[in-house]
C-alpha cells in the first residue's frame, strides 16, 4: 500500500492519540468504515451537509484514493468509495509503522517506553506478548 511505503510525514495528536489523518480525512474515514462505502454526496450528508463544501469533501476523498487508502468504482457521474482495509487493519498497520520507525531510530528509548506501557496492560495482553516472544526467540530455559 502506497501510504505505508512512503511513511508518515507527521502524526497529528488528537484525543491523546496519534493519527496520520487530518481532521476532515479522519471524519471521512470514520464514515466510510462505519457504512462500508459512500459517494461524496452521502459522506457529505453524513458529516452534516452544511459543514463542508461538496468540493472540499470530494478533494479529501480523492486524496485518500490517491494515497491508496480508498478504492473507488464509477457510479453515475461520480464514484463510490470503499476503504481498502478495515479500521482494525489500518490501525494495526499504523502501529506497526510507528513502532518500526521508533525501533530503527532510537531502540533504547523505545524499550524504555515499552516498559512503562507494559505496566498498563492486563494479564491477557502480557500473556500474548510472552507467547509471541517465546515463539520468535524460543524459551531460553529449554522448555
Amino acid at each position: 500500500m502506497e501510504f505505508f511505503k512512503k511513511g508518515f510525514k507527521s502524526l497529528k495528536f488528537k484525543k491523546s492519540r496519534p493519527s496520520p489523518f487530518g481532521e476532515l480525512e479522519e471524519k471521512v474515514m470514520d464514515y466510510l468504515w462505519k457504512h462500508g462505502s459512500g459517494t461524496v454526496k452521502e459522506v457529505r450528508s453524513g458529516l452534516g451537509e452544511n459543514r463542508f463544501a461538496h468540493t472540499t469533501v470530494m478533494t479529501v476523498m480523492d486524496r485518500l484514493y490517491k494515497k491508496g487508502i480508498l478504492r473507488r468504482k464509477k457510479e453515475g457521474k461520480g464514484y463510490r468509495y470503499y476503504p481498502v482495509m478495515t479500521r482494525d487493519e489500518f490501525e494495526s498497520q499504523v502501529a506497526k509503522k510507528v513502532i518500526t520507525d521508533i525501533l530503527k531510530n532510537n531502540p533504547s528509548s523505545a524499550v524504555a517506553a515499552f516498559e512503562g506501557v507494559i505496566e498498563e496492560l492486563g494479564e491477557e495482553e502480557i500473556r500474548k506478548l510472552k507467547e509471541i516472544i517465546e515463539r520468535r526467540f524460543g524459551d531460553e530455559n529449554g522448555k
